[in-house]
Formats: C-alpha cells, structure tokens, sequence
C-alpha cells in the first residue's frame, strides 16, 4: 500500500469524485500546486475550503477554484479582480458567480476577459 505521502496516492484521492470532505481539506494544505489545483476542482470540496484556495499564490490552483461550480457567489466577485487573466476568463464562466460579477467582468478593459462574460449568455 502506498504511503499517505506519495504523489499518485495523493492524486488519485484528489481526483476521486467521491473523495471525502476531510481528505480534501487535508490535501488542500500539501506543497505541489498540482495537488492543491486538483482539490480545488473537486466537487466535494468544503466551501471554507474553497475560500482558502481562492487566495492561494499560485494561480493554477485559483484557476481551479474559479471553475468550481460550488464555489461561493462572495468568493467567485473578489475572483473577478485577481492579477491572473485566466482566474477572470474562468470566473466569467462560471455558472454559479453573481449576474453583477459577471456584468462586471463584461464591461472589463480587457477584450478577452469582457467576450467571455458576455458569451457566458448571462449578459
């Protein structure tokens, strides 16, 4: 049996739809970004755990956070002023961000970030 350190272990539990809540949460904490990115896409991610990743330093892991439709409305509006261009372009399409945040993102100065917004059909 693998060790609870070991990267495919931990990337399979990550990965696992059915993972549970506190294994998520433990590994939301684990040093490869690719883990971490991974948990924050997993649809049984604990909100509070979600809220932790979206202001992790690196931003593939808030790129999975942006995607996350479970991803609370608060949390996915402050996502919408990250510095990483593809956080926005994610959050325009999320389906469960805010119709203001999502306006908001529609009126931005970058053409990308605004056409995405407004094909989300949500505009």
């Amino acid at each position: 049996m693998a060790a609870i350190g070991d990267f495919r272990y931990k990337w399979n539990m990550v990965n696992d739809p059915d993972a549970p809540s506190e294994t998520l949460g433990a590994l939301a904490g684990d040093q490869d970004w690719i883990i971490r990115s991974a948990v924050a896409k997993n649809r049984n991610t604990l909100k509070e755990t979600l809220r932790i990743l979206a202001k992790d330093p690196d931003p593939m892991v808030r790129q999975g956070v942006a995607s996350n439709p479970h991803t609370p409305e608060d949390v996915l509006h402050e996502m919408a002023n990250d510095r990483d261009l593809m956080v926005k372009l994610i959050v325009a399409r999320n389906p469960s961000a805010k119709i203001e945040t999502v306006r908001q993102l529609a009126e931005d100065n970058n053409f990308t970030i605004s056409k995405n917004a407004t094909e989300s059909g949500r505009v």
